[in-house]
Parts: C-alpha cells; sequence; structure tokens
C-alpha cells in the first residue's frame, strides 16, 4: 500500500511540474509575439516586395522601409543598398486596398517598374537593350590535359601498388599452406 502512495504522489508531482512548464512556455510565447501583432508600424515595419536569387548565396531584394522602398543586393558576408527611392502608394497601402488582387505576381511586377524608383533600379526589371557578350565558365568536372602516372618506385608499399597486392595473396597462400 505503500508504493501506491507514493507512486501516486510522483505521479502527481509530474504532472503538476509539466503543467507548470507548459503555462511559463505559453505565456512566454503569447508576450514575445502576441504584442507586436496588433501595433501596427512595428508589426509591417519591413516588406519584401520582391526577391530574386543571382546566386549560390547571393540575391537582389527590393523592400519598403516605412514608406522608402530600396533596391538590396545581399549575399552571405553583407547587404549593400544598391538603390534607393520612395515606395509607391499601391504597395504602401499594401494589398488589402485590391489594386489587383487577382494576380499578386503582376501587380509586384508593376510596383518594381514603378517611375519613382531610379534608373539603376528598373534596369533590374528591364532586359538590357544591347546584349552583352555572353561569358560561359568552363565546367568543374573538366579533366586536366596531362595525367601524371606514378612510377613503381613512388608506389612502393602502398595499398595501390600490385607488388604490395601480389605479396600480401603470397602471404595468405602461405599461412593456409603451412
Amino acid at each position: 500500500m505503500d508504493t501506491l502512495v507514493v507512486a501516486l504522489r510522483v505521479a502527481l508531482s509530474l504532472g503538476v511540474v509539466l503543467a507548470l512548464l507548459w503555462f511559463v512556455q505559453r505565456r512566454v510565447a503569447k508576450s514575445t509575439t502576441g504584442s507586436s501583432r496588433g501595433r501596427g508600424r512595428r508589426s509591417a515595419a519591413v516588406q519584401v516586395v520582391a526577391r530574386q536569387g543571382i546566386g549560390g548565396k547571393a540575391s537582389v531584394v527590393v523592400v519598403d522601409v516605412e514608406g522608402e522602398r530600396l533596391v538590396l543586393g545581399v549575399t552571405e558576408q553583407q547587404v549593400a543598398v544598391l538603390a534607393s527611392g520612395t515606395a509607391p502608394a499601391a504597395s504602401a497601402a499594401g494589398s488589402d486596398a485590391g489594386s489587383d488582387a487577382t494576380d499578386p505576381f503582376r501587380a509586384v511586377l508593376a510596383a518594381q517598374a514603378a517611375p519613382s524608383l531610379p534608373a539603376a533600379a528598373q534596369a533590374l526589371t528591364e532586359e538590357p537593350e544591347s546584349a552583352a557578350p555572353v561569358l560561359r565558365a568552363r565546367p568543374r568536372n573538366r579533366r586536366a590535359a596531362h595525367i601524371a602516372v606514378p612510377t613503381q618506385q613512388q608506389l612502393q608499399g602502398s595499398i595501390l601498388s600490385a607488388d604490395t597486392w601480389r605479396q600480401a595473396a603470397a602471404a595468405v597462400r602461405a599461412r593456409r599452406a603451412g
């Protein structure tokens, strides 16, 4: 009977501790994420309008920050401002105005090509008039023109040497026979 009482006390204590941990976790999560949702300015201070990858770990990002549109070059080491201007009224007001709710992708493209952006930012969205020559990169898996073959003296005692394998096979045969 004593073991049953002890087991019940342990189970009850464990339940209370787990309930307390759950309550604290919910309270902390609500205080960190819930408080900034309804405050307007803090919840939408930075809005990513578009992102285009241009390499393995590099991209160009168009963002709106407090009424200003920035074109950023983002790499693994740094973020650089490529161009800046005032944000168009449609994107500053948000997509709730119903400007082009049927096709949000076209709305983003139209917002990118807005006349309020400087010429450098518009050049990123337009195709170049005079196509520059395309430089082709040499594939990484291309083999070298000359492959060096090691000599027997360089391979002596190596696992790659045929003589080493012959000696090993002879030693195994000698053990089996002897």
